[in-house]
């Protein structure tokens, strides 16, 4: 197989793939498939401009065959690697789980405060999701939060940690809120877009991830902008 029947393959079955993501029967071009999935997908939006010249190039190649076996134009290997990836990240996208999946250290609001720094010296934890003691979901609280509690703390002459739990902290940080829970079959590229697609101010500071998305469920994993980043590149 040519690289020019390689790229119209791949091409073909991403058009496939978006009609049936379109699913209303109706036949639309391979660009206003594009331009209106983009808006609920965020791996097609990720590739929006891409998948365009791919289209034009595939106009060149087939509708300027001038016999079935005739090619007018070879793509560069990069274009063909391309598309290649663009159908790989679509059909079979990478997903959050298993990818971060790990044990999360996790607190309840009547723990020592101490534990949450000793978890900070020891392992260098950053967020730190927090619990009720009958196990529902309070919060994240985070490193910037607990050491905002420090100074006011130090700043008022009160600096002993006897008797103070996650409960007379966590409600003290302002990043409290800065997390979105979503499910394991979510696609990583659908993860670094929840990460760079908020509102002035309300950026996140972690995915938090369980089966369905739900705060009552096991957590399975949690993910910091800094390790989207890294998978993304």
């Amino acid at each position: 197989m040519s690289r020019a029947e390689e790229f119209i393959a791949s091409y073909h079955r991403i058009e496939d793939y978006l009609s049936r993501e379109m699913g209303d029967g109706k036949h639309f071009s391979f660009s206003n498939m594009v331009n209106r999935l983009a808006k609920q997908n965020p791996i097609i939006e990720r590739y929006k401009e891409d998948l365009h010249q791919m289209s034009q190039l595939r106009n060149a190649i087939v509708h300027e065959r001038r016999e079935p076996d005739f090619i007018i134009a070879e793509p560069h290997d990069s274009i063909v690697d391309l598309i290649l990836e663009v159908e790989r990240e679509l059909l079979h996208p990478k997903l959050v789980i298993p990818l971060f999946q790990k044990q999360v250290t996790t607190f309840r609001a009547d723990d020592p405060l101490q534990d949450v720094l000793r978890a900070i010296r020891n392992e260098n934890y950053s967020q730190f999701p927090i619990y009720s003691i009958d196990g529902s979901w309070l919060g994240l609280l985070t490193k910037k939060g607990v050491t905002s509690w420090l100074a006011e703390a130090a700043y008022a002459s009160h600096v002993s940690l006897e008797g103070v739990l996650v409960s007379h902290v966590l409600h003290h940080d302002p990043h409290i809120h800065r997390y979105r829970f979503i499910a394991a079959n979510t696609s990583v590229i659908e993860a670094h877009h929840h990460f760079v697609n908020m509102k002035e101010g309300a950026r996140l500071d972690a995915l938090l991830v369980t089966a369905t998305g739900e705060t009552d469920e096991p957590l399975l994993g949690i993910i910091r902008p800094q390790d989207i980043l890294y998978v993304i590149g």
